[in-house]
């Protein structure tokens, strides 16, 4: 009787502990994100916690202005792509003025502010490059071309840098010769499937990519370590959900929660758990950003 008073009370702790756990996931307060609204050709905030949607600026109408990635430096402003008009622009949501950066970049499209952020790197989609920026000179220089396309840019915690290129691969890439130095395929080439955004995620030390191939729409995880991928073979986890709807833009917050612009929908993925928390319509969301102050 004693042993089975024991055992009870050990399940009756085990449960107790994981209604705890799952209250204390659903009720947590969640941060706001700066969305790039591709539809609406817009800048937006969302709040998670309200499920409110409010536009800070719209860029133009028509397509030639529908945005693409978003990124913030680190006085909080919104550098923004607006691909078919070749445009890298910064936002400021204080002054509310909008500027241009960067011009005659067609098809530009991730970008990634260096280490030290005194230079911005920018992908652009075909003929597949990446160019370097400089915020004090206002010019450009090529770090790597031929690339088929490129997608996704993100530096690791250590310094190694990866890009998407042509679709089904995660290259790892010298950032001062601009060098492929390993290369991960993700699935067989076809067409314009594979990965698309990519982030780093201090709290899996892993890099985290947006997926849309031939297996499915879903999020990528791999691991990293200080000379870049683990592995080769194969290299990553697939983790698939029917939830998704061609996710793009994709950022950590460290704390184990991913958030993901995935056009019709933003949603926030949490690690640990492998579910998706909240999923919210937002009719053209692609790049995103945590609003600072709000996790």
């Amino acid at each position: 009787m004693i042993r089975l008073n024991v055992i009870l009370r050990v399940i009756a702790i085990a449960v107790a502990l994981a209604l705890l756990s799952a209250f204390s996931l659903s009720a947590q307060t969640l941060p706001t994100l700066y969305i790039s609204n591709e539809s609406h050709n817009s800048l937006e905030t969302l709040n998670l916690n309200t499920s409110t949607l409010t536009t800070l600026y719209t860029v133009g109408t028509g397509a030639e202005y529908h945005l693409d990635d978003l990124t913030l430096n680190s006085q909080g402003q919104l550098i923004y792509s607006v691909p078919q008009a070749g445009l890298v622009n910064l936002y400021d949501p204080t002054t509310k003025e909008n500027s241009t950066l960067a011009s005659g970049l067609k098809w530009v499209r991730d970008l990634e502010i260096e280490p030290g952020g005194a230079t911005m790197l920018i992908g652009i989609y075909t003929p597949g490059s990446i160019v370097r920026y400089n915020f004090a000179t206002k010019t450009t220089t090529t770090l790597i071309k031929k690339l088929g396309t490129c997608d996704g840019i993100t530096y690791d915690a250590y310094g190694n840098l990866y890009a998407v290129a042509n679709h089904n691969t995660i290259i790892q890439i010298n950032p001062v010769t601009g060098a492929i130095i390993a290369t991960l395929t993700l699935e067989a080439h076809d067409g314009v499937n594979g990965g698309d955004g990519l982030t780093y995620d201090s709290y899996t030390h892993a890099l985290w990519a947006t997926h849309d191939g031939t297996t499915g729409y879903g999020l990528l995880e791999i691991p990293v370590v200080s000379t870049g991928f683990k592995s080769l073979s194969p290299g990553f986890t697939f983790f698939p959900s029917t939830l998704y709807n061609a996710p793009d833009g994709i950022k950590s917050d460290g704390k184990g929660n991913l958030y993901v612009g995935s056009i019709w929908t933003a949603f926030v993925y949490n690690i640990p758990t492998n579910t998706v928390t909240k999923n919210i319509v937002t009719m053209g969301a692609d790049g995103v950003s945590l609003v600072p102050g709000t996790y």
